[in-house]
């Protein structure tokens, strides 16, 4: 298995766009307002101080989430674009929302709160396996 065989350029570029995908969905001009009426007590949070910090550990997760695909991809030797969206899409099936589906269920949150975050996670893990199917 040859995990170092990986573009770290790609990956890199992989997590700071799925950063900027996951900015984009929670703005005030797309999901953030409905994510909030979910998450009502996330309000106090965000307009707490502590901002720079959310975004650089939202921008860790990202890059954490781009290096990982990327470590899996050259580990199968399936670095094109289809099997990085298949490869993606299952990692974030078994691995993202499966879990936090249960997650959901067992905290008694609203539904509508886990379909506003499981579909920026879809989006973004898709994203970053866009970016490093094309850049394979």
């Amino acid at each position: 298995m040859h995990i170092a065989n990986f573009s770290y350029t790609g990956a890199l570029v992989a997590g700071v766009i799925g950063f900027i995908v996951g900015a984009a969905w929670y703005a005030p001009f797309t999901f953030g307002p409905l994510w909030l009426r979910y998450n009502p007590a996330a309000l106090d949070n965000i307009t707490a101080g502590g901002k720079l910090q959310r975004y650089v550990v939202s921008l860790a997760g990202s890059l954490v989430q781009a290096f990982v695909l990327a470590i899996v991809l050259a580990a199968t030797s399936q670095p094109d674009l289809g099997a990085a969206l298949v490869f993606g899409f299952l990692l974030w099936l078994g691995f993202t929302a499966a879990p936090s589906l249960v997650d959901y269920l067992l905290s008694r949150r609203p539904m509508g709160g886990w379909a506003v975050d499981i579909s920026h996670r879809l989006l973004v893990t898709l994203a970053v396996a866009f970016v490093l199917g094309v850049w394979g």
